[in-house]
């Protein structure tokens, strides 16, 4: 779940629909792009070899090599949706990491917007955090990852426990949210902290928009974006028996099998999982659709020197803005950019813990027409 360690319904409707008639020149004949395809639903999700845009696979072909790779890219150009596959298809699903921090933070402004919470809200405001140091962390400090909260708990005991398995591709966090509540009031904070990225953080900040909403992280998420967009194929794992049916066999770094992440309290850090298509929709719904005005796109000081919106990394690059995030599970790879000012977007999935996805969504943007 490391990601963006620099920097991090109009349009909806017509880009999903635009998605399930993919353009461009296909590697295969329609027929049997089709043929496979259908293949691929019955299967679960997983179609045979390349398929989709030729342009596409030239581009991401150099950044995945392995035999048991799992891909699934898109290139949103307006109206226009490209995709391509390597042993996947429309229907293959994946982790998308720390992607879901950028769900959180749109429920965040729309929570502001709705009057639930306020950005200089504190913590102890909504979770019972006792005494602790981490009672009076902000919610805008904390979506900016300038809490001082770490990554995960800096407690040794836990760190033993947990990272062997997490670099084996074990499903080992699993935390309720009391059990995340005790771990952050366990956390010492410097009087003046300096931005340091934080799952902690995250997965705070969705448990406290649940309680100001009167309700789970899960229940937010699917009324507020995943329903209102027709997200149909992501989900919020949350237990072991409900990882989605379709989701590809995840691998660690070195190319192990990866259980599926299932993480808990954590998921509002990094718990989502969907297909390509969902991540269009997502995308098409930040460039001209309801979330095209949130205030979590607005950029303020970020990590190491940058612009960081709620959790979404902000570039100025060339006289466009780009809104961006990666994502790692222990079996998967994402990556999620959006060029606001030209209207397209990128989004790239891999089976893979390897980092193999980061820097390659750029690349297909370098391809829009637009």
């Amino acid at each position: 779940m490391r990601a963006m360690r620099g920097r991090l319904l109009a349009g909806v409707a017509t880009a999903a629909m635009a998605v399930m008639m993919t353009s461009g020149c296909s590697a295969m004949s329609p027929e049997a792009e089709a043929e496979a395809e259908a293949g691929a639903e019955a299967d679960g999700g997983t179609a045979a070899g390349p398929t989709g845009d030729d342009a596409l696979l030239r581009a991401i072909r150099p950044s995945f090599t392995q035999p048991d790779d799992v891909v699934a890219v898109a290139l949103l150009d307006g109206d226009q949706v490209r995709t391509a596959f390597i042993d996947a298809s429309h229907y293959t699903v994946f982790e998308t990491g720390s992607i879901t921090k950028t769900f959180t933070g749109l429920l965040l402004a729309e929570a502001i917007e709705r009057g639930e919470v306020e950005l200089d809200d504190t913590l102890g405001e909504h979770l019972d955090l006792g005494t602790s140091p981490a009672v009076s962390v902000t919610l805008g400090d904390l979506a900016a990852h300038r809490s001082g909260l770490p990554t995960f708990p800096s407690d040794p005991a836990w760190r033993e426990r947990i990272e062997p398995g997490f670099l084996a591709g074990e499903d080992v966090i699993d935390e309720s949210v009391d059990e995340l509540l005790a771990e952050a009031a366990a956390e010492t904070l410097p009087p003046e902290p300096e931005p340091m990225y934080s799952n902690m953080g995250a997965a705070l900040v969705g448990q406290a928009l649940a309680a100001a909403a009167g309700t789970e992280y899960r229940d937010l998420l699917t009324e507020r974006i995943l329903e209102p967009l027709a997200l149909d194929g992501a989900s919020l794992p949350v237990e072991d028996d409900e990882v989605p049916a379709g989701l590809a066999q995840g691998r660690t770094a070195d190319g192990a099998p990866a259980e599926p992440s299932t993480l808990g309290a954590y998921a509002p850090a990094g718990g989502i999982a969907a297909t390509v298509d969902d991540l269009v929709a997502y995308a098409a719904a930040v460039i001209d659709g309801p979330f095209a005005d949130s205030a979590a796109l607005e950029p303020r000081p970020g990590l190491d020197g940058g612009s960081i919106g709620y959790f979404w990394g902000v570039t100025d690059e060339g006289g466009h803005r780009f809104v961006e995030h990666d994502g790692m599970t222990a079996g998967f790879g994402s990556s999620l950019v959006i060029d606001l000012t030209a209207g397209t977007a990128a989004v790239i999935l891999v089976n893979r813990a390897d980092g193999s996805a980061t820097g390659v969504a750029r690349t297909l943007l370098s391809l829009a027409e637009g």
